[in-house]
């Protein structure tokens, strides 16, 4: 389970939930500290950093004795514990007996911390070599630098690792990136919290700005589609994002939030989630997109003069691919992170994105060999908003990579619909409409009870 990035109210309710009701909790110390009210008088199981293995053995050991919490900060398929849970449970009990529960990974938070938007795409990358090969880490960031794409680097420097940075950065320039933005963002959601704006040059030419990048540091670098708006927590208009359809899956702060506002404004579907939350006046909007964005925040304006406190409700994440960029671009708002679409749909197919992956929103007119690009050099790919019109190009582009992929709609929803399947079986004929979601896990991932697990890469450090 993932517990979010740090603060408390990053949680999400059903993380919360999970935590009350479970009688053994394992997880690396650090980590156990940030939800260490949530532990009460529970059996906690801890161990340091390299031994992820041996915590996963630790949880499916525990289940002889009761339910287990097995805990990832921010979220379990983004260099969490989700394949390695689920690949060393899956030798000794049935997969049914473990639920994968999603969390706000860091860059959804540190992108609302700054009014970030991301409308096309972005690509989740590690600089750790300690389960990647480096010559592969460097041949995926080339590709995405190449293809223009916003990116998220988790893991950019540790105090072996000092060299890889600089690299990095290198290739960005040469591929014409020097001027892009770039966002430091350190303990992001924790004390000593810390985002700081440059660019990938004078990131590249300052020593002074590389020595402040640690281990807890998350870099966010500019591209296609990635907008810069307004942020302000302590503005009394709210951009919450509502998770993907369950409200099990809102963190607790946008529940405070909601349960304080007393304007709710936004899509009925979206209504739908916030009502259980919240007592104040809903509104929906009717009309083109623009115009229900203008109406939504002229009215908030006119509340939050008149002293109330307003909320606007984004799908998911109001940083990934939702329209609230419109929102961010007229004033300084507050962001509330929401648990994204992929990180929902990931963690009910199993863990197909433990290792470096890219969101794309559509699949655009060079698709195709964009998300054949990406897979050749080890990508795991989420398409958002895929239909049976225009999968086919796609299908013939990658159906000799044979991968595990997965159609889902409506997850979280009463009329969720998964189909598990490989890019080799991969037909029209399963999405029958549009608003599927595409995933495609990475190499090294294979599908056993219906779940997709992608290997980490621990099997390179440990024999399991």
């Amino acid at each position: 389970m993932g517990i979010g990035p740090g603060r408390r109210d990053q949680l999400t309710w059903r993380a919360a939930e999970v935590l009350g009701q479970v009688e053994n909790v394992v997880g690396y110390g650090a980590y156990l500290d940030l939800v260490s009210d949530f532990l009460g008088d529970k059996d906690v199981a801890s161990t340091g950093m390299g031994r992820e293995v041996d915590r996963a053995k630790m949880a499916v050991d525990l289940l002889e004795e009761g339910s287990v919490a097995f805990i990832s900060s921010g979220d379990p398929n983004v260099y969490g514990m989700a394949g390695l849970g689920l690949e060393v449970a899956s030798e000794r009990v049935g997969l049914d007996r473990v639920e994968v529960v999603p969390g706000v990974t860091s860059f959804n938070a540190a992108a609302c911390k700054t009014g970030l938007t991301f409308r096309d795409s972005v690509a989740v990358t590690s600089l750790s070599d300690l389960l990647t090969p480096w010559n592969e880490i460097e041949s995926r960031i080339t590709t995405v630098a190449k293809m223009n794409m916003p990116i998220a680097i988790y893991n950019p420097k540790s105090k072996k690792r000092t060299w890889q940075l600089s690299r990095i950065l290198d290739i960005l320039v040469q591929c014409g990136r020097g001027d892009e933005l770039l966002l430091i963002a350190k303990n992001v959601s924790r004390d000593g919290e810390d985002l700081s704006w440059t660019t990938v040059l004078k990131m590249l030419k300052s020593e002074e700005l590389r020595e402040t990048v640690d281990m807890f540091t998350l870099i966010l670098i500019g591209g296609k589609g990635m907008s810069k708006g307004g942020y302000s927590p302590k503005s009394q208009i709210n951009v919450v994002g509502v998770g993907p359809g369950d409200p099990a899956h809102l963190t607790l702060e946008a529940r405070k939030i909601l349960s304080e506002s007393d304007l709710v404004l936004g899509a009925e579907r979206y209504l739908e989630v916030a009502k259980s939350v919240t007592g104040g006046k809903a509104i929906s909007h009717k009309g083109a997109l623009e115009y229900r964005m203008e109406a939504r925040l002229a009215m908030a304006k006119e509340a939050a003069n008149l002293g109330k406190t307003v909320s606007i409700l984004s799908g998911g994440d109001p940083g990934i691919f939702s329209s609230s960029w419109r929102i961010f671009a007229q004033g300084d708002y507050h962001a509330v992170s929401g648990l994204s679409a992929f990180s929902a749909v990931a963690s009910r197919l199993g863990a197909p994105l433990v290792n470096d992956f890219v969101l794309l929103s559509g699949l655009k007119e060079n698709a195709p060999d964009d998300v054949f690009s990406l897979m050749e050099r080890g990508f795991g790919v989420v398409i958002y908003n895929v239909d049976s019109k225009n999968l086919l190009p796609l299908i013939e582009r990658i159906k000799n990579l044979d991968r595990p992929c997965a159609l889902a709609r409506d997850v979280t929803r009463t009329k969720e619909w998964i189909e598990v399947t490989r890019t080799t079986e991969l037909s029209c004929q399963m999405a029958d409409g549009n608003r599927y979601s595409l995933v495609i896990a990475g190499p090294n991932s294979y599908i056993k009870e219906g779940r997709i697990i992608a290997r980490r890469g621990y099997q390179r450090r440990y024999s399991y």
